[in-house]
């Protein structure tokens, strides 16, 4: 029977090749890249549960919720994030992991933002990803250089989870 570490290590390697994949999309529209991104990041955070044993194989495979509890540990632990530059460096890319997840059709509320699809808003209007919704905007703002530091930071996940799972000893973040 497969154990919760052969489990985290089937999470790191999909979210890698799902990593792979999100870099190779080149220019694709920004809700796209934000829908590859959340998945990224959650099963980074699905493999770093299993691994430190914080949370049993069960929850993990039936929740959307890994990335906000790998968030929370981040903000209250920074000394997890500091090998990575520290959570000054990173905030804006918290957030849009935080806000990817938020969007999540599983997690949306009813008349919020979806990630993947168009949802009526409070007042009746029919809104769509693409166009409405606001963390899919800001990872395609040239201006705000976000897309760029969200893809850093998911290499630098990538690579300390590459460590991790070769049984080398380090400190920080990750899987």
């Amino acid at each position: 029977m497969a154990t919760d570490r052969d489990w985290a290590l089937a999470y790191l390697e999909q979210a890698r090749a799902d990593f792979r994949g999100m870099r190779a999309m080149g220019s694709v529209s920004p809700s796209t890249l934000a829908m590859v991104c959340q998945m990224v990041f959650e099963k980074f955070a699905k493999a770093a549960l299993l691994r430190q044993g914080a949370a049993p194989l069960g929850a993990v495979r039936r929740s959307h919720r890994a990335a906000s509890r790998l968030l929370l540990v981040l903000r209250r632990q920074r000394a997890l994030v500091a090998p990575l530059g520290g959570t000054q460096v990173w905030e804006d890319v918290l957030w849009v992991v935080g806000a990817l997840e938020s969007a999540h059709p599983q997690l949306a509320s009813a008349l919020g933002p979806q990630l993947e699809y168009p949802w009526e808003d409070a007042h009746g209007a029919i809104r769509w990803p693409e166009r409405d919704l606001q963390v899919a905007g800001a990872l395609g703002d040239p201006k705000r250089g976000l897309a760029p530091r969200v893809f850093r930071f998911a290499e630098l996940l990538a690579q300390k989870s590459q460590s991790m799972s070769r049984g080398e000893h380090a400190t920080g973040v990750g899987p």
